[in-house]
């Protein structure tokens, strides 16, 4: 007789835990994999992923002080793990995917790259709202019209259908409109693209890469989705509202 085995997952967005059969866990992971143009590699990139970071790493001289480039090497390195969070609140419970980048090559070196980001290119946040409270009074400000409608919009798979090449192009542009010089340019462009190409992950015994998009639990992923939907929203957005005669838009 076969016993099927119960594990314990937590909740996406909830915080409760939920009970699954292995199976049924493992069935939704191979799922999310199938779905999402992610493919088996052979054999753990890492260790010939540490030696490109590492002169990556080097390279940096700009951003990162000779005496303080040990500090961006992570030494016990292991490719990123995979597991999944319930989304008790959908039908069928789907996945939210989460990527543990703890013990990521590149961790250290995508967490100081975040923080470089946002000093050398402030963003503006033209259009973000911070909380309700603010959501209401940006509302309050739209003039009444009975013939006034509203739409909601929501992005699927956000992380995984940012355009990588495209991103580095903003990022370029963006240090260009800073006036940020040559060396200091590579310095912060050579980074971002050495964290995104950490884009593999383990689950079990079997190795994934993922093909497109932003690499899921980097710890610049927040700054670099944002860069882009900024631009996104201050070129073809911004082009759609002025030519459409809307009244506002909030994100």
């Amino acid at each position: 007789m076969q016993i099927n085995t119960v594990i314990i997952s937590e909740a996406d967005k909830v915080n409760t835990i939920v009970p699954t059969y292995q199976e049924n866990y493992h069935k939704k992971i191979h799922d999310f994999i199938a779905n999402n143009s992610l493919t088996i590699v052979k054999s753990d990139p890492t260790k010939n992923f540490q030696r490109k970071l590492r002169n990556v790493i080097n390279e940096c001289q700009i951003i990162l002080l000779k005496d303080e480039k040990w500090k961006y090497v992570n030494l016990n390195t292991s490719a990123p793990t995979i597991r999944g969070l319930m989304k008790i609140h959908k039908s069928d419970f789907p996945i939210r995917p989460v990527v543990n980048w703890h013990n990521a090559a590149a961790h250290k070196l995508a967490k100081m790259l975040a923080r470089k980001l946002q000093t050398y290119l402030p963003l503006l946040y033209t259009f973000n709202v911070k909380n309700s409270v603010q959501l209401v009074d940006d509302l309050s400000k739209i003039p009444s019209d009975p013939y006034l409608q509203f739409g909601s919009f929501d992005i699927t798979n956000m992380y995984s259908n940012v355009p990588t090449d495209e991103l580095i192009n903003i990022i370029d542009s963006m240090c260009d409109q800073h006036n940020i010089s040559g060396k200091l340019k590579l310095g912060l462009i050579n980074p971002c693209n050495t964290t995104i190409k950490q884009n593999y992950f383990r689950y079990l015994n079997t190795f994934y890469l993922q093909e497109k998009g932003l690499a899921m639990g980097s710890p610049t992923w927040s700054i670099f989705s944002e860069i882009y939907l900024q631009y996104i929203e201050n070129t073809a957005i911004y082009d759609g509202l002025r030519h459409n005669n809307t009244a506002g838009y909030l994100r």
